[in-house]
Formats: structure tokens, C-alpha cells, sequence
């Protein structure tokens, strides 16, 4: 089984463009993996996913 999860970018100067990079990094440390990217309202999102960790 997989579990998903949405995260943004924070603010929109060119400055979180890097943060952003920073976090999708740090997330793909803890075995994320991006499948999507978009942009809503100006704001960048994306979806990620990985393998749930059975209990």
C-alpha cells in the first residue's frame, strides 16, 4: 500500500524557490518520491508518495 501527501511551496520570492527544492529533498531522505508538480494560484505543489509502512 502507498500514502500520498501534498506539499507547497511557502511564500514566492525567488528565495523559496530554493527552500522548496531543500524541502522536496528532505523528503526524498525519508523515502518520498515526487509523481506530480503543479502550480495553483501561483503557489508550486506537489504530490508525493511511498510505500506505507506496515504497522
Amino acid at each position: 500500500m502507498k500514502e500520498y501527501k501534498i506539499i507547497k511551496q511557502t511564500g514566492t520570492a525567488i528565495k523559496s524557490q530554493q527552500d522548496f527544492e531543500d524541502l522536496i529533498n528532505s523528503y526524498a531522505k525519508m523515502r518520498w518520491k515526487v509523481v506530480n508538480c503543479f502550480t495553483h494560484r501561483g503557489i508550486i505543489k506537489a504530490l508525493i508518495e511511498r510505500k506505507k509502512e506496515e504497522d
